[in-house]
Parts: structure tokens; sequence; C-alpha cells
């Protein structure tokens, strides 16, 4: 239970404080299918039990709610992204997605996240 809280904090604070889909220093990577994702932020967090993760933020253009579709295109993810977590040694790799709609100053978007 005490570690299923600390990945409820590390997604709450990725939520608030990271990147908010502002694009500044995003990045286009393109997946081995071909489609296109724009990874916004890659960052470790350690936790005070000594546990460790790396978290990864992506925009999507699949909507939150079509699970099916998000866990297709985030397992494809994690088999480019598992070398990086592999490399920094940590616990675990958390894959964040978050999808907008708009355009402009002003959007809406709705987020939901991978433990791997």
């Amino acid at each position: 239970m005490k570690i299923r809280i600390s990945w409820l904090v590390v997604l709450l604070i990725s939520t608030v404080c990271c990147n908010r889909g502002s694009g500044q220093n995003s990045r286009t990577y393109k997946l081995s299918s071909g489609k296109q994702i724009k990874v916004n932020g890659v960052a470790r967090m350690n936790f005070p039990n000594g546990d460790s993760a790396l978290v990864m933020n992506y925009e999507t253009e699949i909507s939150i709610e079509n699970k099916q579709a998000l866990r297709k295109e985030v397992d494809e993810i994690w088999s480019i992204f598992r070398k990086d977590v592999e490399k920094a040694e940590v616990n675990a790799g958390v894959i964040r997605a978050t999808h907008y709609e708009g355009s402009g100053l002003i959007r809406t978007g709705k987020g939901d996240g991978f433990v791997m």
C-alpha cells in the first residue's frame, strides 16, 4: 500500500507541476509503427522509502477514455523507454499520457499514468 501511495504522489506532482502541455522543451519522437509522439519531459523521481522511477510525460492524440488504444500506444512507447529506465537503474518506469482538446492559449486536457 505504501508504494501505491507513492505512485499516486508521482502522478499528482507530474500533473500539477510538470510542463502542463506548454510545448516548451518538448521533443517529437517516431515510434516503430511510424506514429509520432510529443514527449514533454523525462525526470527521475526518488522516494523516501528508497524506491525510484523514471517518469515520462507525453501528449497523445488518443482519448484517455479509449483505454484499449491508449494501452497499445503505451506498450509501444515502453518497448523503447524501457531501455532508458534500465540504464537509469531505477525500480520502475512511469509513462504519463495527456490528451488535450482545443488549440491556442486555453486548452483542456485529461491524463492517465501507467506504472511499468
